[in-house]
């Protein structure tokens, strides 16, 4: 793969992780700063404690990535590590936008708020097809790993 592709995906992943860091600091500040005035309720501190935790599982899935396309700039990909990595992705992602949608769902519910149910939902079936897509792309990426033994195997 082209060194120019891997290094502009390193430069977005870096500006993402940058980005969910910014978030998580703005949670706590906010979480701080209304305990200070009396103004966080236990809902909202769990709900500040999701969010966290919504973003640093996407953390985790942009750390695995970033050790990937390692891989893939080594020419390593095809090495039984990256099973353990591609599965760090796949549950990292799932396990944000399952937190996220049930937040979502939840607040909406008590709320009296339909469209936050409506993109809770939405958040769900996207975290549950994006898992999907990476067991799928785990599939392809086992199939290749094989045809590569084997062909490693006749040279």
């Amino acid at each position: 793969m082209s060194p120019v592709v891997i290094g502009a995906l390193r430069a977005l992943l870096a500006l993402i992780a940058l980005g969910a860091l910014a978030g998580q600091v703005a949670i706590v500040v906010a979480v701080v700063l209304g305990l200070g005035d009396g103004g966080v309720t236990g809902l909202a501190l769990l709900y500040a404690v999701l969010g966290v935790a919504a973003l640093v599982a996407l953390e985790v899935g942009l750390v695995a990535l970033w050790v990937l396309l390692a891989m893939v700039r080594r020419g390593a990909i095809f090495d039984d590590a990256a099973f353990r990595w591609v599965r760090v992705v796949t549950v990292a992602g799932l396990v944000a936008a399952l937190v996220v949608a049930t937040v979502c769902v939840h607040y909406g519910e008590i709320d009296d708020a339909p469209g936050m149910v409506l993109i809770g939902g939405a958040v769900g079936v996207g975290g549950a097809a994006y898992a999907l897509l990476m067991l799928v792309m785990r599939g392809l990426l086992a199939n290749a790993t094989g045809l590569r033994r084997e062909l490693d195997e006749v040279v």
